[in-house]
């Protein structure tokens, strides 16, 4: 009587597997998502907000790590959460399905995301270079930055002159 309830048992529970395995295997995998966008301008916005927030903290921790306030591990953390942050935004305006006379806007703001991620990269990379040696000279990467911000500034004020 045990061996039957266990076999019964084992039975169900590969049919249950086989299943749901078979239920994800038929599934549609290739789907894009899009988001649909009911105001234009508020999503914009509202990343725009979230976005500040995060450069306002990056370039504050920034400056902690090259004070030596931080240590380059630390702002490295620091700065990897906020890219893949950056990257959500990113996403996000890549998959909004907003009105035509948004579109540039959007694009623009899109291409000062990836600039400023390329930004923290680089951030990254002088981190990096301060972690291998405390006193390494950074004048020059400082330099290189400074102007990759600023580049990316240029396409956020693009977006902002696309608004309709």
């Amino acid at each position: 009587m045990k061996q039957k309830k266990g076999l019964i048992i084992t039975l169900i529970i590969l049919v249950a597997i086989t299943a749901g395995s078979f239920t994800i295997w038929v599934m549609p995998q290739g789907t894009q998502t899009k988001i649909i966008v009911s105001d234009a301008r508020e999503n914009l916005d509202g990343i725009i907000d979230q976005q500040k927030t995060v450069a306002d903290s990056m370039s504050e921790e920034f400056a902690r790590m090259t004070d030596g306030k931080i240590t380059p591990d630390n702002y490295i953390g620091i700065a990897q959460i906020s890219s893949s942050q950056v990257n959500s935004f990113i996403i996000t305006l890549v998959q909004s399905d907003m009105p035509e006379q948004w579109r540039e806007s959007y694009s623009a703001y899109t291409s000062y995301l990836r600039a400023y991620n390329s930004y923290l990269q680089e951030t990254i990379v002088v981190a990096n270079k301060l972690k291998e040696n405390p006193s390494a000279d950074i004048t020059e990467d400082l330099a290189k930055i400074a102007t990759m911000l600023s580049d990316a500034d240029s396409m956020m004020d693009a977006s902002q002159k696309a608004r309709p």
